[in-house]
C-alpha cells in the first residue's frame, strides 16, 4: 500500500497533535547528548514522526555517535498505521541500518538492513519502535484515568516481538518548576535490552512522555524534557507540585 493510497483511508483524528520537543540527555549527573523529536501532518493526513540524537559531550561527541528513527504512518480505523520506518546508528567502525517498507495489502514487509534484504510476514496492530510510542500513546489515553499494563506486537529488525507495557502508577513530576501529572509506564521488551525503558507520560502534554529513564551498563540514563513547541497543546504554567494525593507519588527533576 503506498503512502498517497494510504492518505485516502484516513480515520477521525487522533488523540496526539503536531509538536517539537527536544530531551536533555543525562547519564548520572552529566549531560552527555540531546534528542529532538518532531511530530508533524503533511496536507493529506500523513502523519511523519522523527526522532534525532546527537551528543553533546566533548569525549563523546568526538566518536561522532548519533542515533535517527523516522517513521511515516498513518492514523486508519482508529488506530495507528505503521507505512515505514527507517533506523541508522553510527559510531565508530559500526553503523547500522535497517528500513521496513509496510504491504499491508499482502501482509508483509520490504526491509532493507546493513546486514542484507529480506521479508517480515506481518499481522494486524503490529508497528515498530517508533510508531509504537505513539500507539502507546493512544491506549494511554484511551485507558486515563483508570490505567493498566497492556502488550504490543513490534516489529523489530527482523522479526516480531511482544513487548509490554507495564503500568507502574501516577506520579507528580515536577521539571523546571513546572508540575506534570504523569502515568508511569515500563516498557519492557526482553532482559538485558537496551529499548527496556520508564516512561512519564504527561497528561497535560496529551500523553506524550516529558521524562524516559533507563540503564547502560549498569548506569542510569535520563532523557528530560526540556523543550517544547506545539500550535495546539502549550506547557503549564511554571508552578510547582502540591503535595501528592490518592496515592500518587512525587518526584522533582530539574
Amino acid at each position: 500500500m503506498t503512502l498517497g493510497a494510504c492518505s485516502a483511508l484516513a480515520a477521525e483524528s487522533p488523540p496526539f497533535q503536531p509538536y517539537q520537543a527536544s530531551y536533555a540527555v543525562t547519564r548520572g549527573n552529566s549531560e552527555i547528548g540531546r534528542v529532538d523529536v518532531e511530530l508533524s501532518q503533511r496536507k493529506d493526513g500523513l502523519w511523519h514522526y522523527v526522532i534525532e540524537s546527537q551528543a553533546t559531550a566533548w569525549y563523546i561527541k568526538m566518536l561522532g555517535i548519533s542515533t535517527s528513527e523516522t517513521s511515516w504512518v498513518q492514523w486508519y480505523q482508529d488506530r495507528v498505521l505503521p507505512l515505514t520506518y527507517h533506523h541508522v546508528s553510527r559510531e565508530p567502525g559500526s553503523d547500522r541500518f535497517w528500513q521496513h517498507s509496510y504491504d499491508w495489502q499482502e501482509m508483509q514487509t520490504e526491509t532493507r538492513t546493513h546486514e542484507g534484504d529480506l521479508t517480515v510476514q506481518l499481522t494486524s496492530g503490529v508497528v515498530d519502535p517508533l510508531s509504537l510510542r505513539l500507539a502507546a500513546v493512544v491506549r494511554i489515553a484511551e485507558q486515563a484515568p483508570n490505567f493498566e499494563s497492556f502488550t504490543m506486537q513490534v516489529l523489530e529488525r527482523d522479526e516480531i516481538e511482544q513487548q509490554e507495557y507495564r503500568y507502574n502508577g501516577t506520579e507528580m513530576l515536577e521539571i523546571d518548576g513546572r508540575c506534570y501529572r504523569t502515568a508511569v509506564f515500563k516498557r519492557f521488551r526482553k532482559e538485558g535490552s537496551s529499548r527496556n525503558y520508564t516512561a512519564w507520560h504527561a497528561e497535560s502534554l496529551g500523553w506524550m512522555p516529558v521524562r524516559i529513564a533507563h540503564e547502560d551498563d549498569g548506569k542510569p540514563i535520563s532523557l528530560t524534557l526540556k523543550e517544547w513547541h506545539s500550535s495546539s497543546i502549550d506547557l503549564p504554567a511554571p508552578l510547582p507540585c502540591n503535595p501528592p494525593s490518592n496515592g500518587e507519588r512525587q518526584s522533582q527533576q530539574d
